[in-house]
């Protein structure tokens, strides 16, 4: 079996490489899969967010306003 693109042979460089590259699959089906799920904890927060009274957005600001000053 030869080993060419466009009649001519690739290197055995580049094929290492592009084998290099295709294992990296799972490891990217991974990644997505866990930014996927970090997307969907976002989106529920940001629904729940959206039911906060005033008071509870003031309250939260207020401990979010004392919180960042301790770490100061």
């Amino acid at each position: 079996m030869t080993n060419t693109h466009e009649g001519e042979t690739r290197p055995p460089e580049q094929v290492a490489e592009l084998f290099a590259i295709a294992g990296l699959e799972i490891e990217a089906i991974e990644q997505l899969t866990g930014c996927v799920a970090q997307l969907h904890e976002v989106q529920a927060a940001k629904a729940q967010l959206a039911t906060l009274t005033p008071p509870e957005v003031r309250a939260a600001l207020e401990f979010r306003r004392g919180t960042l000053g301790e770490a100061q």
